[in-house]
């Protein structure tokens, strides 16, 4: 049993990802601070496409196609350090508790 830091009981701590699942949408949506990090999907989109458009450029024997290539594999590079962090953050929300008495979230 894990005991609160601010309320110093234990008796109505729980896991933050179970009451996170215990909530309404309309809970959800007031609570945003309590909700896991999100990967932005659509972060992804763009270079995909350059490296797409890319490809077929190369194909194509145009020049251009080197650019949109490099180009592409550099952005998702820039954006691969972004994935580790979210990555670390969604493995401290996973050991997150929550206290239901004094609102208060800690980590054990």
């Amino acid at each position: 049993m894990h005991v609160c830091p601010v309320c110093r009981r234990g008796d109505r701590t729980t896991r933050l990802r179970t009451y996170w699942r215990t909530l309404s949408p309309e809970a959800r949506a007031g609570a945003p601070h309590l909700a896991r990090p999100a990967l932005d999907d659509e972060r992804w989109a763009a270079p995909f496409g350059l490296l797409t458009v890319g490809c077929a450029l190369l194909v194509s024997e145009v020049w251009l196609g080197f650019v949109g290539l490099a180009g592409g594999g550099l952005w998702l590079m820039s954006l691969r350090g972004s994935v580790a962090q979210v990555a670390r953050q969604r493995a401290d929300w996973r050991r997150k508790l929550f206290c239901l008495r004094c609102r208060h979230v800690f980590l054990p």
